[in-house]
């Protein structure tokens, strides 16, 4: 049996942007002394952010290892199949809770490409249970030594608050991508 390194590499980049108006004034009605003051103050802001975290793992052929996630979040498991000498590609959405993550197999028969099976984990009830499998099992076929996407998230939220004298509109993207790599060692 040979082993097998797993390279798991979480890629995660956010962006917000925030918009705010506000308005005030003061009017003074006196005789012989009237006036009025208006101030308006608009402010635009951005934020962007990423970071990745990579981890490898080495598995003997055909064992399994544990790969852990960071964050909850819904994640889409792309899979693919060998059909009549084509690859072929989909994918099922999966959530993934914090501490959980997947249990890889790899599989690697020869040549330039391992074959890999996925499935989601949850997280133990305590520290000496095992983590347990959940029904949602994947299969890519990986080219050796390059990164494959295995999973990936998007999220998108829209904020706003308004009253009397001000507005403020917000929106926030993060998306999480999930890459594999293996090689024979």
């Amino acid at each position: 049996m040979r082993n097998l390194q797993i390279e798991v590499r979480q890629l995660r980049d956010s962006n917000a942007s925030r918009n705010t108006l506000d308005a005030s004034g003061t009017v003074r009605m006196q005789p012989g002394h009237s006036g009025g003051q208006v101030h308006i103050e608009a402010q635009s802001g951005q934020r962007t952010g990423s970071g990745d975290v990579t981890q490898r793992l080495l598995v003997l052929n055909g064992r399994s290892a544990n790969i852990l996630l960071g964050s909850s979040v819904p994640v889409r498991l792309l899979h693919s199949f060998v059909q009549n000498g084509i690859v072929r590609y989909g994918s099922a959405t999966v959530l993934v809770n914090a501490g959980s993550g997947f249990a890889a197999r790899p599989f690697w028969r020869g040549g330039d490409s391992a074959e890999l099976e996925l499935a989601a984990v949850s997280s133990p009830r305590s520290a000496t249970s095992p983590p347990t499998d959940s029904r949602v099992v994947t299969t890519l076929v990986a080219p050796l030594n390059e990164w494959v996407t295995v999973a990936q998230s998007e999220e998108d939220s829209t904020g706003s608050s308004a009253g009397l004298f001000n507005n403020t509109q917000s929106t926030t993207r993060s998306t999480l991508t999930v890459q594999l790599r293996i090689s024979v060692r």
